[in-house]
């Protein structure tokens, strides 16, 4: 267990809304289904890292899977704030403090990684995991740097190498703690059904 909390974004798992490049293969349907699946797996995981877990809510904040995850996990809902990425990112970090934040795309990311990252973070400024894609999965911050969040092309194979570039113009100090694959497309559909099978029921 680790003493810093962790941050959890997601969108509610809505038909047509949550992982949509998935629906030409799975269907607006499935492919809210597998979000769900998602959601309640990343907040599993948190749990048996961390006593404080926040999950900041996209779109509809009362969306009965997200009081659901509440009741049953014992977490905080907490809602996002309008803007980008970026901005939505630096506004949890201010309010939360010093924490590690992730989403919901990467079933890879276990207790023990985010263990990891949380004792790495001791002696870092910012800690990531990064991810295949070029983006990353997790980021740990002791502060809200306004530099690694503002400009950032986000949703692109150049948010970590942008990214990389404003933590040595900051002169920071940071650590990649592991590389992983998230999933977002049909291809990465495929391959969670190979490690993941639970969740592609």
């Amino acid at each position: 267990m680790t003493d810093y909390p962790i941050i959890v974004f997601a969108k509610p798992p809505v038909a047509g809304v949550a992982k949509t490049r998935l629906i030409p293969a799975l269907g607006e349907t499935g492919a809210a289904q597998l979000h769900a699946r998602l959601l309640e797996q990343t907040i599993q995981t948190a749990v048996k890292a961390s006593q404080t877990v926040y999950l900041f809510t996209a779109m509809e904040h009362e969306h009965e899977a997200f009081i659901d995850l509440q009741s049953r996990y014992a977490i905080t809902l907490l809602p996002q704030v309008d803007g980008d990425l970026g901005a939505r990112m630096q506004d949890a970090f201010a309010r939360v403090g010093p924490a590690l934040l992730i989403g919901t795309d990467c079933p890879n990311i276990d207790a023990a990684l985010l263990v990891r990252c949380a004792l790495a973070l001791q002696h870092h400024d910012a800690v990531f995991v990064s991810a295949e894609d070029g983006g990353y999965a997790l980021i740990g911050l002791h502060q809200p740097f306004d530099e690694l969040f503002a400009g950032i092309p986000w949703s692109s194979a150049q948010v970590m190498p942008k990214t990389v570039e404003r933590l040595h113009k900051l002169q920071l100090r940071w650590l990649e703690v592991a590389q992983l694959w998230d999933v977002d497309t049909p291809d990465d559909y495929e391959r969670l059904c190979v490690h993941f099978p639970d969740l592609c029921k």
